[in-house]
């Protein structure tokens, strides 16, 4: 390949940690690609070398700042002008061959960024945004929904992606959608590529497998790890638990993680005396996220269905089947089809506790049927469902994009 071609990402949020951009980060490095993330964010750590081939360049920008910047991006540039002076910098110390702009609100300040050096852009949905807008508590009460317009972000959302060189999306479905917009007009669009939010096997095997202390013991537990927020359902898996314990009285639900809602989420576990079944354990490092998993005994994606989650795919999905746990999810369009696929879970339909109660009840009642969903989601990230073999979509995507 020559001297390694320069691909700068623009990130808005501290990084490490982010399992997706740090898969894609070193898979183009080995793929012969240097890259340097521009992380915006307050994270007061200094500028860092990842790997030889890796570099982190973080932007110091207030919170408040950046999130102003990331609910306004459809009507004021603010992205613009943090970003333009470092890229400059940037560009004056390493020539940039292409940005790579991770999520939608970044669109626009990487395409700027693009015309003015005369390099192709990429750009990275990592979720359905402009309809993940409608559901996210600060775009949904004020002062955000005040100023979030969602009409413009729709527009914006066809134009940008139609005029990044290269579009990537996390699933089919999502592909499949964002195709049939840009395609309304009778356009011919071959620029979307699928890369998943799979897993590196051999990351997530390195994690630790002991067992945290705060994790209840020799008692059936229901997990759930991450964020917190109206969208991810979770009022459903609090709300089937009076009739889970009723049935299998020692039952523990456990939510790893934070968010908007967990307030809401504890005073609903208080208000149905579930005080002693619920426990909410906060953030924890990524790292130990792995030992959480092991010591339970079924997985949980409860996600609403909405136009957002039924264009995105979590991590978690993933990491569950590899550490052996059957999963109850959502029926979200992507989970329902990977679920159902794999025979490693069950689905309920988004919103109704009766049914993920009554799932749940029979699944933690039948022992062989857990341990055969465990096997077949385990084999199915060894085979199919890892980083390793859907990042291929990746490479190939910089190699003709250069080659063009």
């Amino acid at each position: 390949m020559g001297e390694r071609r320069h691909i700068c990402m623009l990130l808005d949020h501290a990084f490490p940690p982010d399992l997706r951009v740090e898969n894609e980060a070193r898979t183009l490095a080995d793929a012969g690609y240097h890259v340097t993330i521009v992380a915006i964010d307050p994270d007061d750590r200094g500028h860092e070398q990842l790997s030889e081939h890796i570099t982190v360049y973080r932007a110091r920008v207030s919170r408040q700042i950046r999130n102003k910047a990331r609910g306004l991006a459809a009507s004021l540039p603010l992205f613009d002008w943090i970003l333009r002076r470092v890229l400059y910098d940037l560009h004056k110390t390493r020539s940039i061959d292409a940005f790579h702009a991770h999520d939608l609100y970044l669109f626009g300040a990487a395409l700027r960024a693009g015309r003015r050096f005369d390099v192709p852009v990429v750009g990275d949905m990592h979720e359905n945004w402009v309809h993940a807008l409608k559901h996210y508590k600060w775009s949904t009460t004020p002062p955000g929904k005040w100023v979030v317009n969602l009409k413009k972000w729709e527009r914006l959302e066809v134009g940008w992606a139609r005029e990044v060189d290269r579009l990537i999306v996390v699933i089919d479905e999502m592909a499949e959608r964002i195709t049939e917009q840009l395609t309304s007009d009778g356009s011919d669009i071959a620029h979307v590529v699928t890369v998943p939010n799979t897993i590196q096997r051999h990351v997530f095997e390195g994690w630790s497998t002991s067992k945290p202390e705060d994790m209840p013991a020799g008692r059936p537990v229901l997990l759930y790890t991450g964020g917190m927020d109206l969208h991810r359902g979770l009022e459903d898996p609090v709300r089937a638990m009076p009739a889970v314990c009723e049935a299998h009285p020692d039952a523990q639900l456990v939510l790893v993680g934070d968010g908007a809602v967990r307030a809401e989420l504890e005073a609903l576990s208080a208000s149905l005396g579930l005080s002693s079944s619920v426990h909410f354990l906060g953030w924890k490092e990524q790292e130990t996220v792995r030992g959480y998993m092991e010591a339970a005994t079924i997985g949980l994606i409860p996600h609403r269905k909405t136009m957002h989650t039924d264009h995105t795919i979590p991590h978690k999905l993933f990491h569950y089947m590899h550490a052996g746990l059957p999963c109850v999810v959502s029926n979200c369009k992507p989970l329902e089809r990977i679920v159902t696929a794999e025979s490693c879970g069950l689905v309920y339909p988004s919103g109704d506790s009766d049914a993920l109660a009554s799932i749940l009840i029979k699944l933690a009642s039948d022992q062989d049927e857990m341990r055969r969903m465990a096997n077949v989601g385990r084999s199915a990230v060894q085979e199919r469902w890892n980083w390793e073999a859907t990042s291929k979509a990746l490479v190939s995507l910089y190699h003709g994009l250069f080659a063009s």
